[in-house]
């Protein structure tokens, strides 16, 4: 539940816009989308479903096709990232090198202000792509929240009332 809502607040959070969407603008659908489907998850009745029920309830909320669709792509963006970062050493040494480099000879740091100059574009670049993949997660989030949030719902009577699958 509260790992839900810290996703929901770093996703929120992100700065920048995959579908031309201001920030705020999308920070504000996105709150809005979140409060209207915790609304809605609570439902009349809710207070006497069984612990098989609420089970029940809550597989039907994950097997629903967009939010296989959100998870499914989720897990290939992160597999993504874990290549890129495995990737990332080579370079790491390479600018231990050039620190050293420059720190010894004489006008040495005229190469890492080069460098550095370049790695930081670099470095903005992939900044804007990640800022712009979190805000298209972001919108993508928009279309699940009535499920997430019928889930956290259901989770929450589950151990109100010890159910054996949420122990």
């Amino acid at each position: 539940m509260r790992g839900l809502l810290a996703l929901i607040g770093i996703v929120s959070g992100i700065s920048a816009t995959a579908s031309a969407q201001s920030p705020g603008s999308t920070y504000d659908q996105l709150q809005s989308t979140y409060e209207s489907a915790q609304a809605a998850a609570i439902r009349p009745g809710d207070e006497a479903l069984t612990c098989e029920a609420l089970e029940s309830e809550l597989v039907a909320s994950v097997k629903q096709p967009a939010v296989q669709s959100y998870v499914a792509k989720s897990g290939a963006a992160a597999q993504e990232r874990m290549a890129a970062m495995n990737q990332a050493p080579p370079g790491a040494a390479a600018q231990a090198a050039l620190t050293v480099f420059s720190s010894i000879v004489p006008g040495g740091a005229w190469a890492g202000m080069a460098a550095g100059a370049a790695q930081g574009q670099a470095a903005q670049a992939q900044a804007t792509r990640n800022m712009q993949e979190r805000m298209q997660q972001a919108q993508e989030m928009m279309g699940i929240m009535p499920y997430l949030m019928r889930g956290q719902r259901v989770i929450e009577l589950a151990q109100a009332r010890s159910c054996a699958w949420v122990r």
